[in-house]
Order: structure tokens, then C-alpha cells, then sequence
């Protein structure tokens, strides 16, 4: 283990967020490999999903603040608490479990939803982020052990919380993924995501065509992305193209660590294999997928164009 000066006091959180099946899941994957980094099970959605506490936070009351913590509470306490008992009373082996199915993570939530409500009834304002902040230093202490940092997979929306998230995640590394946008697209149809609608509000339900809602919504995204890039210093975010963490794996590699502070490695058990990701580069290159966006080359063209300029504007 290598000695950092965030490492005295609690690990650093490193974001990692995607555009919408860009590729982010291959950088988390390679940090699960890297001695420095705890990697949790699954998505982290406590905070980015609505009524979480990217809503709490931003709340446009106390009342509605109230009543929101309320029904958070009221979720833990009463289901996900109890499933979490269940599953451990069973002996599932709670450490390859999602934390929102572990024990402890949830005591940690309610925890801090119980000091939160009672800022909130004692006049507190609701967008004071300081306990949030100490609820995820807490879940960073009991889950890193003595890893430096803690990886949070997709804990943000780009684009949403914006004003908010930095705070109640500090100290923070983010790590942004982005992708050809046709072979995007096309892992989006891969995916069987095609005519779903997503609760990340990048994208639009008043957008019927089911492809112009996936090439709109991610354009949104990029459009996101540049506005925090300028929002952000150097030391806070890295935007990572997928090809080239692919291509360049170990240039890139190094630059990921260089931009975290710690020295490049993995472990012998590490799960990423550049070998195999690079297998997903090109697969838009198909009859199927140029049938499908047939007749959308404006939104393909843009998605292009906003690639260009953030490839441009780093």
C-alpha cells in the first residue's frame, strides 16, 4: 500500500459515471484490480435516484425536505433493513452483497437519517449537506478497511445535483467514460434497452421515437459533460475515451492512476482484460444498426460534432 495524506483521515471517493452504456463498467472493472481501491457490488443509487438524497438536499422546503427524509426512512426501516436481516440470517456472505442489501450499510443510512431529520426539525436548512458528507465518510471507513479509496459505481447523474453532489461526496475524484456514439448505440440495442425509458431526466419522455429519445438523451449527456468539465478543475474530474483505455490500456492506465495519486497496479486476481473489451469496439458496424439509423444521420452527426468539442476542449 502506498501512504496518501487522505488516507489518514478517510478514503477517497472515486466517482466513476458513464453516458449511457459508454463503457465505464471496463474502469471500474480495472479498479477493482488495483490494490489501493475497494470496489462495492453493483450501482451506487442512494443518492441520484429520485426521493434519494440528491432530492432531499435540493428540496424546495423544510416541509418537503420532511417529508421526503421521512419516506426514506420509512423504505430503510421498514424494507430494506428487514430484507437485509433476512439475507444474513440466511448466511448470505454480506460482502458480495449490493451494500443497499447489507446490514450495516443500511444501520449507516438510517443513522444518518435520523441525525438529518433532527437538523431539519430544529430549523436546520435542508440543503446543508455536512451530514451527508459524514454519512459517506462513515461508509467509507467501514467498507475500505485500508484501501485508500472507495469506487462508487454511477453514484451520479451528469448533468443533475450538479450544485450538490461535490459536497456530500468530498473528497472526490470523478472519472467520466465516454464512447464512439455508434457503437454506444448499438450496446444500447444489445442491451434489449431500446423502448425503455430511464429515469435519468438527461433524457426526454415527451420524446416518442424511441431512437431520437436514446441519441437525443445522450447528446444530452455530452452537452452535460462539457458544462462540468468547466465546472470542475483539472484535479477533480478526467474524462476517459473507451477506445483508448482499450486501445492504449496501459498509457491509459497510468494516466487514471497519475489523476488519482496512487502507482499503477493490479492484482493477480484483477477481472479486467483488455483483450476482451476490445472485442466491443466496431460492433456498430453492422447491417442491423446502419438500418436502424437510417434516416437519424442529423442526431448521429451532433453526437459526433459534441464529441469532437470535448475531445477538442481537453
Amino acid at each position: 500500500m502506498t501512504e496518501h495524506p487522505h488516507s489518514l483521515k478517510h478514503p477517497l471517493n472515486i466517482l466513476v459515471a458513464g453516458i449511457y452504456w459508454s463503457g465505464s463498467g471496463a474502469v471500474v472493472d480495472y479498479l477493482k484490480g488495483h490494490p489501493d481501491c475497494h470496489v462495492p457490488r453493483g450501482e451506487f443509487t442512494d443518492f441520484k435516484r429520485s426521493g434519494r438524497i440528491g432530492s432531499i438536499l435540493e428540496a424546495g422546503s423544510a416541509s418537503r425536505a420532511k417529508w421526503l427524509a421521512r419516506a426514506m426512512w420509512l423504505e430503510t426501516a421498514l424494507g430494506k433493513l428487514p430484507a437485509a436481516r433476512l439475507k444474513q440470517s440466511k448466511g448470505k456472505d454480506q460482502g458480495k452483497l449490493p451494500l443497499k442489501e447489507q446490514v450495516k450499510h443500511n444501520r449507516l443510512k438510517l443513522e444518518h437519517l435520523d441525525r438529518y431529520r433532527k437538523h431539519l426539525s430544529e430549523g436546520g436548512s435542508p440543503s446543508d449537506s455536512r451530514i451527508w458528507n459524514q454519512w459517506l465518510q462513515a461508509v467509507g471507513m467501514e467498507y475500505a478497511g485500508d484501501k485508500q479509496s472507495i469506487v462508487w459505481n454511477q453514484p451520479i447523474w451528469v448533468g443533475k445535483h450538479e450544485t450538490t453532489w461535490p459536497a456530500v461526496f468530498s473528497p472526490f475524484k470523478l472519472i467520466v467514460v465516454h464512447r464512439d456514439p455508434i457503437d454506444q448505440f448499438a450496446e444500447v440495442v444489445r442491451q434489449g434497452k431500446i423502448g425503455k425509458r430511464k429515469s435519468d431526466p438527461a433524457f426526454d419522455d415527451g420524446e416518442k421515437d424511441d431512437i431520437a429519445y436514446v441519441l437525443k438523451g445522450i447528446a444530452a449527456k455530452m452537452e452535460s459533460l462539457m458544462a462540468l468539465q468547466g465546472q470542475l478543475t483539472e484535479s477533480h474530474m478526467l474524462a476517459v475515451s473507451f477506445e483508448t483505455f482499450v486501445k492504449s490500456h496501459k498509457a491509459e492506465a497510468q494516466r487514471i492512476c497519475d489523476f488519482l495519486g496512487f502507482p499503477e497496479a493490479q492484482l493477480p486476481s484483477a477481472p479486467f482484460d483488455p483483450a476482451y473489451s476490445i472485442r466491443n469496439i466496431g460492433i456498430g458496424d453492422t447491417d442491423l444498426i446502419r438500418g436502424m439509423l437510417k434516416g437519424y444521420q442529423p442526431l448521429v452527426d451532433r453526437l459526433y460534432d459534441l464529441r469532437a468539442q470535448f475531445d477538442n476542449a481537453q
